[in-house]
């Protein structure tokens, strides 16, 4: 039986705080079982409302270790200790095994606390943790077989992209980059690519804007992507599915959409937290192979 792949986004925005979009996060569908990229702010919340249970995540991948991509990640890990003895694996760039002590330290009082009681240590101190060392095939033993490869990103920090595939299907997740050839390589022939549209036209940054946020948004053309550059690579990799993500407060969702399906001819989808969006089959990328599959859409 063909191992199903489907990605919710769990958050869909970015550090400003929006009252309609949490902080980075998506789950990725192994079958039942929920895989989570990156720890943003409220995901434990945004969990429980696609009634998704803390306990039932094994894996948490972070691509890099800017404040939006870890900041529900304390939240998350003692939340899920609470429910759950079983080991939890963190993947994620050099740092982030001392990212994690600093967390198991902040809360040093409170876990001894909860020790005294009798609760065991299972589930949060025997946390195992993977530093990526470099771009490249991972080994990890992941549900169903599924085989890891990663690839180093254009950002102010390190950061790297996932690409996770079955044989039949196979997703990606850029984290936050600047175009850069190192992703489209990841992701050839992918039928879903998950990437940072930071850059999307912005109603906020559209007119009367101060002098610090010019130069702010300047900056950010060195980090991010827009929809035009997110799509340009989507095609290059001849991937099947675009998915958008880490929005602004403010961000134009339409006129996103419209710019990202000038320059890629797959199925583009802007979405809104806790959309949930199947990754295609093999039919759906035979039907692109023959120019039937060319439905652009926004779930935002």
């Amino acid at each position: 039986m063909m191992t199903k792949l489907k990605v919710t986004m769990l958050g869909t925005g970015s550090p400003w705080p929006d009252v309609e979009r949490s902080g980075p996060a998506q789950i990725l569908w192994i079958d039942d079982q929920p895989i989570l990229i990156d720890c943003g702010e409220k995901v434990s919340y945004q969990l429980s409302k696609a009634n998704i249970d803390l306990a039932s995540i094994d894996y948490v991948f972070l691509t890099h270790l800017h404040a939006d991509h870890i900041l529900g990640y304390g939240q998350f890990l003692l939340g899920r200790w609470f429910s759950s003895r079983k080991k939890l694996t963190l993947i994620g760039p050099k740092g982030t095994k001392q990212f994690h002590q600093q967390i198991l330290k902040m809360y040093e009082e409170d876990i001894a606390y909860k020790l005294s009681l009798g609760r065991p240590s299972e589930g949060l101190l025997d946390t195992n943790i993977i530093e990526i060392e470099s771009s490249g095939e991972i080994e990890i033993d992941l549900p169903k077989q599924v085989k890891l490869r990663t690839a180093e990103m254009i950002h102010s920090i390190l950061t790297y992209a996932y690409r996770f595939d079955t044989g039949e299907q196979s997703v990606v997740f850029s984290g936050d980059t600047a175009p850069v050839d190192e992703l489209v390589k990841l992701s050839l022939n992918a039928d879903t690519m998950v990437v940072d549209c930071c850059l999307a036209p912005n109603k906020i940054y559209s007119e009367n804007i101060s002098e610090e946020r010019k130069r702010i948004w300047k900056e950010l053309q060195k980090e991010h992507c827009d929809p035009e550059q997110a799509a340009k690579m989507a095609s290059q990799a001849e991937a099947k599915q675009l998915i958008l993500t880490h929005f602004l407060p403010g961000t134009l969702t339409d006129i996103t959409h419209l710019l990202a399906t000038k320059h890629f001819a797959g199925e583009v989808i802007v979405p809104a937290d806790l959309d949930e969006i199947l990754v295609p089959g093999r039919k759906s990328r035979e039907s692109l192979s023959n120019g039937q599959l060319g439905k652009k859409y926004s779930r935002a």
